[in-house]
């Protein structure tokens, strides 16, 4: 009989799978099956809308302003001068050896520390006019922004909290035609005014030319209903008749002109009554005369001085 497996070599057996070296250079953990999404790696763009920053790796050093130290003026040829200066007591070392590479490696490096500082003092300066270009450009694009007025759009649809409550309140509020609007309404007034005027004293003229007529005591008004209506011994008749006997009705006359009697009058077409009531050419004539004469003395005139 086979002698039976003790459990410690039981519990420490391993899966013969596991123990085999893979030929992948990433780590047993990273490594994922062909069932996995991301067993075969595509490649992914960055979003559209997001700007892609790659990691920087590391930190850069803050750059040391090298003309810091000149506080005393002087010039760039004078601070490499000083740097760079001369032996005091040159001297003339043998050739290939250890001094005369000591003395050539020396001015290699003073030649390199004058190109230097010279490149450095000419990328400052193209450093500070592309500077002062570009500040310029974002002010003047600033005071452009500033400056424009705002859309129809925004103008409409802007809120009214913008609005100064203290001049709203307590100014008068601005209003750059009111001097023409008072000049305007000023003529109107006094064009109105004149022509009440002119009325009026038309009015009193008219007054005065009929004042006249005017019944204004008893005798007079006697006088008037006498010659209008007669007395009772002799009344007024109107009109005869075939008989020559007179009526005392007023229709004895005929009947009241009508408006289209006037009218046919005017254009010729009157018949019968309204022929013989009408007035004729001559009086419509005087009428006429008189009103444009009252129209150019800018009085009136009576009818019986016509």
């Amino acid at each position: 009989m086979p002698p039976k497996t003790s459990i410690s070599s039981a519990l420490s057996w391993r899966c013969p799978q596991c123990t085999v070296r893979t030929f992948a250079s990433s780590s047993k953990l990273l490594a994922v099956g062909p069932e996995h999404p991301r067993y075969v790696k595509v490649p992914e763009p960055p979003q559209q809308t997001v700007p892609h920053n790659p990691p920087v790796k590391g930190t850069l050093p803050i750059p040391r302003n090298v003309f810091a130290g000149n506080s005393k003026g002087r010039s760039d040829d004078e601070i490499i001068a000083l740097s760079t200066p001369s032996p005091k007591n040159p001297k003339n070392p043998p050739k290939g050896s250890r001094e005369e590479w000591k003395a050539k490696m020396s001015e290699i490096r003073k030649q390199n520390l004058r190109e230097g500082v010279k490149s450095l003092r000419a990328r400052q300066i193209s450093d500070e006019r592309h500077q002062n270009v570009r500040q310029a450009a974002k002010q003047r694009e600033r005071q452009e922004l500033l400056q424009r007025p705002d859309r129809e759009d925004e103008r409409l649809t802007a809120p009214s909290n913008n609005m100064d409550l203290d001049a709203l309140y307590n100014k008068p509020i601005p209003d750059p035609t009111r001097e023409d609007r008072i000049r305007t309404k000023q003529l109107n007034l006094q064009r109105h005014e004149d022509m009440k005027r002119q009325e009026r004293m038309e009015a009193v003229h008219s007054l005065y030319m009929n004042a006249r007529e005017f019944i204004v005591t008893p005798q007079q008004l006697d006088k008037a209903v006498d010659a209008a209506f007669g007395t009772p011994e002799m009344p007024v008749q109107f009109g005869k008749f075939s008989t020559g006997v007179s009526n005392r009705s007023i229709w004895a006359e005929g009947r009241p002109e009508r408006v289209q009697d006037k009218l046919n009058v005017a254009n010729g077409q009157a018949t019968g009554f309204a022929m013989r009531s009408a007035k004729s050419s001559s009086e419509i004539n005087k009428e006429r005369i008189r009103r444009i004469a009252e129209t150019f003395t800018g009085g009136k005139i009576e009818k019986s001085v016509e």
